[in-house]
């Protein structure tokens, strides 16, 4: 691992043009290990109705006491400080969720707004290459405007998943990648369970706009509990808003957060 977290020039040349970056070996084998604990008993407690045969993705949020390590990382510097390099020093850390994948994932771009700017970390817990899942990511497609965009997600639509002309991102266990979450991407050919997780920061919005499209985001974590019937039926705990650790990064998120609203809306927030 480098020994400062600092994107250099070239690195974020990369990621402006092509809308992704690789950052090799970010996490070490004692982050992996408590990762890996902290995932299985994370899922483990969320899906006590349904323990995980490989049939169906689990998911989950990680911002829990439960998951200590794993509700840090998003105040990790590692992490914060390309995130503030690339979406500029006024971030919010959105939170940080823990997956089983099973089998394909479709292509899609994790907004619709081609304005919205925000970057994505995902990181596997398991070898993956293009035959067993790995990230497939269409190149610059981050840069598409509104016209642009609706013309090629409906090209994209049209052509089988496996064609679309990609670049496929083999990662090994501590690698993470980055992308800006304008970026279409998608996976193919996985396994029954891939173990993953992603962690998302956004740039702090200020017009009413921007703000509403963040509430959007709030309302749209919160559909996804309910669409995978996780034990929690909220994003943040009582925990993580109690801040324990009295970190002055998670509480500027936190007063941004009661500031605009999002936190009041239903299923965000354990109040």
């Amino acid at each position: 691992m480098a020994n400062s977290p600092e994107l250099c020039e070239d690195q974020l040349q990369f990621f402006a043009t092509f809308g992704y970056i690789v950052l090799q070996q970010l996490l070490t084998p004692e982050d992996l290990e408590i990762l890996a604990a902290e995932i299985d008993q994370g899922l483990d407690v969320q899906f006590p109705h349904k323990p995980f045969d490989g049939s169906q993705r689990q998911w989950s949020r990680m911002t829990d006491e439960t998951t200590p390590f794993s509700a840090s990382l998003m105040e990790d510097v590692r992490f914060l400080t390309p995130a503030q390099q690339i979406c500029g020093e006024d971030v919010l850390g959105i939170g940080i969720d823990a997956n089983h994948y099973v089998g394909d994932t479709g292509w899609h771009s994790d907004t619709g707004n081609p304005q919205q700017i925000a970057v994505k970390y995902i990181f596997y817990l398991d070898p993956v290459t293009a035959k067993t899942g790995a990230l497939r990511v269409i190149l610059g497609s981050h840069l598409l405007q509104e016209t642009e965009r609706r013309i090629f997600a409906k090209g994209i639509q049209n052509t089988p998943l496996q064609e679309v002309p990609c670049q496929t991102i083999n990662t090994n266990p501590g690698d993470v990648i980055a992308f800006d979450i304008r970026t279409w991407h998608a996976s193919y050919g996985g396994s029954q369970n891939r173990r993953a997780c992603n962690l998302d920061y956004f740039q702090n919005p200020k017009a009413s706009d921007d703000i509403e499209l963040l509430l959007q985001l709030g309302r749209s974590h919160a559909g996804s509990i309910n669409h995978f019937n996780t034990k929690r039926k909220f994003n943040y705990s009582k925990n993580w808003l109690k801040n324990p650790h009295q970190s002055q990064i998670r509480q500027r998120w936190i007063d941004r957060f009661h500031e605009i609203g999002y936190l009041d809306q239903p299923g965000v927030a354990e109040l």
